[in-house]
């Protein structure tokens, strides 16, 4: 079991990260609740909080608890979206809702928040560029942690990075702009042979609950995310592929068994490797590193992933590539995308 002492300071730190990310209401709400759970009289349902049997910073509980109240305010709670829209909340409040809605922390505090974010696919963008120019085979998608499925269909958006633009925004369900920095990816022609997704608790894009329950987890103050997660959310609800229920480690193993042999396998994440349980991740390494071995010309295989590494101000973007296996780090940006540092491009 955690250590009680140790999750006051796991809030403080992530809502010190919603600051430096652009949520000050957020960081806030945090900062409220961390001050809560060192109260002697702190509310009953903070209980569940200061036992928590894991690691607070791997499990995102900060995330959870904050999914949980923006949810009650898509849900209609009117007071507490009144003092949302003022940025202003405070300890009473909080009790309050948790009061008023008693299974909804319980709820949030099950599983992992999803934070997928159709700006996510800006930066991996660069990443099938630099696979399809390098490789010239149309790239068979296949995504872990893939959520509701918004960033398997990142090949039907457009693309505004100021310096240079990708697709068409009038035939794409709607336009993302990023700021870019740097040299630009290689050009290529993109071809998607196919594509698939997998996550351990999918949501359907279709299904109006499923879709609230991803917005819950998009900061309150955010509005222009809140706007662009349902856009794409509504986009891959109309024929977008559902992400199937599945583990990543059997997804990928079954994957690699059946890669095609006319195209280019690209296996994907983007901030989802803390929550895949390490057992699971050396052997979806290990699979990766032996299934390169057989890769060839014609059916070549790649490891795209943005997730946690040396950038101090955001998340690393990363490729390797067979034959040949060979890593490489593209590009560092900013954890919602609003900002791509590419490093290992072509101008």
């Amino acid at each position: 079991m955690t250590s009680a002492a140790a999750i006051v300071p796991h809030f403080h730190r992530q809502a010190a990260y919603c600051t430096t990310l652009g949520s000050p209401l957020t960081a806030a709400v945090l900062t409220t609740i961390a001050d809560l759970l060192e109260r002697a009289d702190a509310p009953a349902w903070t209980a569940v909080l200061r036992d928590w049997p894991g690691d607070p910073g791997a499990d995102a509980l900060a995330l959870r608890v904050a999914g949980a109240l923006h949810r009650a305010v898509l849900d209609g709670d009117a007071e507490l979206a009144v003092a949302y829209a003022a940025g202003r909340v405070d300890a009473a409040l909080i009790d309050t809702v948790f009061t008023r809605h008693p299974g909804l922390l319980t709820r949030y505090l099950q599983g992992p928040p999803q934070t997928n974010d159709p700006l996510r696919s800006a930066v991996l963008l660069g990443g099938f560029l630099t696979i399809a120019a390098a490789t010239g085979r149309p790239l068979a998608l296949r995504e872990i942690g893939a959520s509701a499925g918004i960033n398997l269909m990142w090949d039907t958006y457009a693309y505004d990075f100021g310096s240079w633009c990708f697709g068409d925004p009038l035939a794409a369900p709607f336009l993302l702009q990023a700021q870019w920095q740097g040299p630009q990816p290689p050009a290529a022609k993109i071809a998607v042979h196919s594509r698939a997704g997998c996550d351990v608790q999918p949501l359907d894009a279709r299904d109006p609950e499923q879709r609230k329950r991803l917005l819950s987890y998009i900061w309150a103050d955010q509005w222009p995310r809140l706007e662009r997660v349902a856009m794409a959310l509504e986009h891959a609800g109309r024929g977008g592929p559902p992400p199937e229920q599945i583990h990543a480690g059997d997804f990928v193993a079954r994957e690699l068994a059946a890669r095609p042999r006319d195209a280019a396998l690209v296996l994907y994440h983007s901030i989802v490797w803390q929550y895949v349980d390490p057992a699971e991740q050396q052997r979806i390494a290990a699979a990766m590193a032996a299934a390169g071995q057989t890769a060839t010309a014609e059916a070549p295989l790649a490891w795209l992933r943005f997730e946690p590494g040396t950038a101090k101000d955001g998340a690393d973007l990363s490729l390797t590539l067979w034959p040949g296996g060979e890593t490489r780090r593209l590009a560092e940006a900013d954890y919602h995308g609003r900002w791509i540092r590419w490093l290992n491009g072509t101008a």
